[in-house]
């Protein structure tokens, strides 16, 4: 597994809005730039948040992107987020 590109896609796409538009309009060309093995491409394709977090993508960064991703914050998306990652357990994180 590669967390660091993978983190670094979750990031990228968190503190730029130009990089949120690439992903959104063109997530192949986005997730290219990274070094990333096929299920951490494909997961974060298609905001598999629960999946993300099995294979070790950073919470914050999960929550950020799909923040910035989902049009921001509203309790019904959070609940649905939420729904996700019911369920996967939390790991120790360092930041």
């Amino acid at each position: 597994m590669s967390q660091f590109g993978m983190n670094s896609a979750l990031w990228n796409i968190y503190t730029s809005a130009e990089n949120t538009a690439l992903f959104l309009s063109d997530p192949d060309t986005y997730l290219g730039r990274f070094e990333l093995e096929p299920a951490e491409r494909e997961a974060i394709r298609s905001s598999e948040w629960g999946v993300l977090l099995d294979l070790g993508a950073h919470p914050f960064l999960m929550y950020k992107m799909f923040l910035r991703t989902s049009g921001g914050f509203s309790m019904e998306a959070v609940q649905r987020y939420l729904g996700k990652v019911h369920g996967h357990p939390l790991r120790d994180v360092v930041t």
